[in-house]
């Protein structure tokens, strides 16, 4: 991939999260349910529950967020005619570059840990 491809789509991507945070009401509870340890941040560029027996208000707002984010990786992907899962992927990457200490991620093996 060239460099000049690479930065078109880190561009579109750094947009598209901006969209993806800018509700703010969505970006307080997700902070607050990472900050309490109830949801991390995969690779994928998805969010997921850290616990399997998340209580329904958790599950509820990892599905809102990610088909927030779903929406936009697609849009990203289909004006750049790369695969969703690359945009997802450079997302993850930069979302859990960006976490504070304490927030969970996914490692590459699949593992909970904390930043």
């Amino acid at each position: 991939m060239t460099s000049l491809k690479i930065k078109s789509l880190l561009s579109g991507l750094v947009l598209a999260l901006a969209m993806v945070f800018s509700a703010p009401a969505m970006a307080d509870a997700l902070d607050d349910a990472r900050a309490a340890g109830l949801v991390g941040e995969r690779p994928d560029g998805l969010v997921a529950s850290v616990s399997p027996s998340a209580p329904a208000d958790i599950q509820s707002l990892v599905q809102s967020v990610n088909a927030q984010r779903l929406e936009k990786y697609q849009q990203i992907a289909n004006q750049k005619g790369v695969p969703v899962e690359q945009i997802g992927a450079i997302a993850g990457e930069k979302i859990i570059g960006k976490l504070k200490p304490g927030f969970y991620y996914m490692n590459s093996s699949g593992a909970w840990v904390t930043k």
